[in-house]
């Protein structure tokens, strides 16, 4: 959190020295294939948000059988992995950089992004888009409590594994084999409250509910149309190079493994790892500059507003957290 607060007030003079140059390139690189995984070693799981009656996707992956990476007693989950370490033994997943919706064939990471919602005694699991006239998609759902749940995911999504240049990445799909046009015509509508306690009386379904602290916040910063577009623009260029930055990543780091291994010489390896080293500080700086401007395009009571919605959770948040908190 500390790292976001000094982000959001570094002097203008940081955007110069880093550049904010995004292209159509950069979204044409980050073109990746399918494979599919055993379902069962897969599990979506809401998980609660400290004490705020909030909850957040996690994905768990059982990588291999060593332990379990999780146990279940009805519909509650119990994270076993966060009792050990879990390093090749379980996967876990909790933002955008670890999964993403794939729809007939078509990766919508940055058109989509997942999110939980409260409806009624239920947590749904959505596909929001960051574009007004996208439809927002239901992906499963989980009975509400303050605790870890399964979502049981709808009739025709099912966990898959991102592929780049024929390379099985460690990024997971929530993936249907329909299109999003198809999806859209059966999709029913769907209220996007964030998850949060419900305030009004049952009896009074009809009615919104009560605006949740994110949503007090979004209405203090005031975004005009054309700031929400332009901060839209920069969520989706930086997703875009960030997926083709982590596939490379994942490249290298898989290569230097296999030199650790074999018989490469001592030169060959520090070059490697070197390379792995320059991918992560290409991965900080994108994250930087897309804060940068973002902070461009706010004025200074805006970066106050900005500044206390980065504050409202007690865990440091990603760069697509905070962007789409102020999107949504």
């Amino acid at each position: 959190m500390k790292t976001a607060l000094r982000l959001a007030t570094l002097s203008t003079l940081a955007v110069s020295t880093f550049g904010i140059t995004f292209t159509h390139k950069a979204a044409e690189a980050a073109t990746f294939g399918e494979r599919a995984v055993e379902q069962r070693n897969f599990v979506a799981v809401a998980a609660p948000v400290g004490n705020t009656g909030r909850h957040q996707l996690l994905v768990i992956e059982q990588q291999s059988n060593a332990r379990p990476c999780w146990g279940e007693t009805g519909t509650r989950v119990n994270p076993l992995l966060l009792n050990f370490d879990f390093t090749g033994i379980c996967g876990r997943f909790t933002d955008s950089n670890g999964y993403s919706i794939r729809t007939g064939g078509q990766d919508l990471g940055i058109q989509y992004s997942l999110r939980t919602v409260r409806q009624g005694n239920d947590i749904v699991l959505q596909g929001v888009p960051f574009r007004p006239n996208q439809p927002t998609l239901e992906l499963g759902r989980a009975p509400h409590a303050n605790d870890f749940v399964r979502i049981e995911l709808n009739d025709g999504w099912e966990f898959s594994k991102r592929t780049y240049q024929g390379r099985t990445l460690g990024h997971v799909y929530l993936s249907n084999p329909a299109t999003l046009t198809a999806l859209a015509a059966q999709s029913r509508p769907i209220a996007n409250s964030p998850s949060t306690p419900i305030t009004k009386e049952p009896s009074q379904p009809s009615q919104p509910s009560q605006p949740s602290q994110p949503q007090d916040w979004r209405e203090e910063l005031e975004l005009t149309q054309q700031q929400q577009q332009r901060i839209a623009n920069i969520r989706q260029s930086y997703l875009a190079e960030n997926g083709r930055l982590q596939s490379q990543l994942t490249v290298a780091r898989e290569e230097l493994q296999e030199m650790m291994i074999g018989d490469a010489s001592a030169r060959q390896i520090r070059r490697q790892r070197n390379q792995v080293e320059r991918l992560r500080q290409q991965v900080r700086d994108n994250e930087f500059s897309s804060m940068m401007a973002i902070r461009e395009i706010m004025s200074a009571e805006q970066r106050v507003a900005f500044v206390q919605i980065m504050n409202l959770t007690e865990r440091s948040l990603s760069i697509d957290e905070i962007i789409t908190t102020v999107l949504r």
